[in-house]
């Protein structure tokens, strides 16, 4: 019999409370991943309905959707957070704000494409397009500045001072 069972002594490991940001961050990560593989099951769905013919339209949305898959991942990972889903959502906020320069470059062909798809915002498609590319460059770029600060949260530049048998392996 162990001597610290005898004194009713309870150890309890405590948790690290989750940041505000880290929560909305990690939350619409999730969503948008589960929207993006959403849409491109739907895509894959209507190319197989028409053709089951393998083509390139259905290895893109197969890509879309394995990409989707591994965002949801590393998002889950940033809510969970795991050090390694700090790096990732960094390399994925990057790769985010490049599509939105990209998206700004091509307001005029998007604004084109949503006056066919949405004829009823025909006149206005490229304020629309523009709307959209500028709120999502700008919720990459608030992302990036949060995670920068929030880096400790993650212990991301923080020496871990605690002795090895007191140190949590989170994989």
């Amino acid at each position: 019999m162990s001597s610290y069972r005898g004194l009713g002594i309870q150890v309890r490991t405590v948790r690290p409370i989750r940041p505000l940001g880290v929560t909305i961050i990690g939350a619409i990560g999730i969503l948008g991943s589960l929207i993006g593989l959403g849409i491109t099951i739907i895509g894959v769905w209507s190319i197989v309905r028409v053709n089951v013919e393998p083509s390139r339209q259905f290895g893109l949305y197969s890509l879309g959707a394995l990409v989707s898959l591994i965002a949801l991942r590393i998002n889950w990972g940033f809510w969970e957070q795991i050090k390694l889903a700090w790096w990732a959502n960094l390399l994925l906020t990057l790769v985010g704000i490049g599509m939105s320069v990209l998206a700004l470059r091509a307001v005029p062909d998007i604004g084109n494409l949503l006056g066919r798809v949405l004829p009823q915002i025909a006149a206005s498609s490229y304020v629309v397009a523009l709307a959209i590319a500028i709120v999502v460059f700008v919720y990459h770029l608030i992302v990036l500045l949060y995670m920068v600060v929030a880096r400790a949260a993650f212990g991301v530049g923080v020496k871990d001072e605690r002795p090895l048998w007191e140190k949590v392996q989170r994989n």
